[in-house]
């Protein structure tokens, strides 16, 4: 059966906010799954509804003709998978993501929004929009055995607060930090680290530092890994594939705000589009 227009976009319009949802992201999405489900013969008079769940849109509405039903799923199926590209905050594109324990789609704008990014804007430190505190009102800083973790400790009240290498910008906050507020042991691995770091064949950034690469924690080449690999260049290739994959969003958000490194003049990628097509496949 044929629907005028206006009869179309009143069913649409009426429908669209029977979705229980996070944000108006998947709006336009639902419209045009409502248009498709009049094209395929849906009774006007009949609701739609459904609701984002896992991160995804789901629709439990069904008709009970059996034919229609058939394209109904087909039409339900295709939008679901739309939806885990398409952020439900704003409807750019999107990834599904894990953000406080739960599934959400969300473009890399709004997933920022939920992660504490050090920002340093000349000598005051923030965390997203939140000021911590000035450089000049440092104390002392006690670091963990792995670098990964820091205590600053500010003058005053005796206030402290911790930040760790899960923070955008935290190696470039441990550069800036003047290195007397360390300990003697502390000043000479700091100084060590950053006057020592090399290439990333990985990542391209010159991040390496002894055993794996402060950007994006993977190992350099040793020859013991010819257990695993069949050479170098497999290795690396194999490791440039898995970052590219970013199954934790962690490349993206490095990628997007985190200036703690420079990126190397000589990176070369291993692999073309072809094979990590195929690489992801067999994932």
């Amino acid at each position: 059966m044929k629907y005028s227009k206006q009869e179309t976009d009143q069913f649409v319009e009426a429908n669209v906010l029977n979705f229980q949802l996070n944000g108006t992201g998947w709006h336009q999405l639902i419209r045009d799954m409502l248009y498709e489900f009049c094209l395929a013969g849906w009774n006007l008079n009949n609701k739609v509804g459904g609701k984002e769940k896992f991160g995804g849109l789901r629709c439990y509405s069904l008709s009970e003709d059996d034919n229609l039903n058939n394209e109904i799923k087909k039409i339900i199926t295709k939008y679901e998978a739309l939806s885990v590209k398409t952020c439900e905050i704003c409807g750019s594109a999107g990834k599904l993501r894990v953000v406080n324990g739960w599934d959400v789609t969300l473009c890399i704008n709004h997933y920022i929004e939920d992660i504490d990014v050090i920002y340093i804007k000349d000598d005051t430190v923030f965390l997203n929009d939140h000021s911590l505190f000035k450089l000049s009102e440092i104390k002392k800083v006690e670091m963990s055995n792995s670098f990964e973790g820091m205590r600053v400790c500010l003058s005053g009240d005796e206030k402290h607060i911790s930040l760790n290498a899960g923070n955008p910008n935290y190696y470039l906050l441990l550069r800036s930090i003047p290195l007397h507020l360390f300990s003697e042991e502390y000043r000479h691995k700091i100084r060590l680290i950053f006057e020592n770091l090399k290439d990333c064949e990985i990542c391209g950034y010159k991040a390496l530092w002894e055993e794996h690469c402060l950007r994006c924690n993977d190992e350099p080449w040793r020859d013991s890994l010819l257990d695993d690999y069949e050479d170098k260049t497999e290795y690396v290739k194999q490791s440039q594939m898995l970052l590219r994959m970013d199954q934790d969003s962690y490349e993206e958000v490095a990628n997007f705000c985190d200036r703690s490194f420079e990126k190397t003049e000589n990176y070369r990628i291993l692999f073309n589009d072809d094979e990590f097509e195929e690489f992801e496949k067999d994932w």
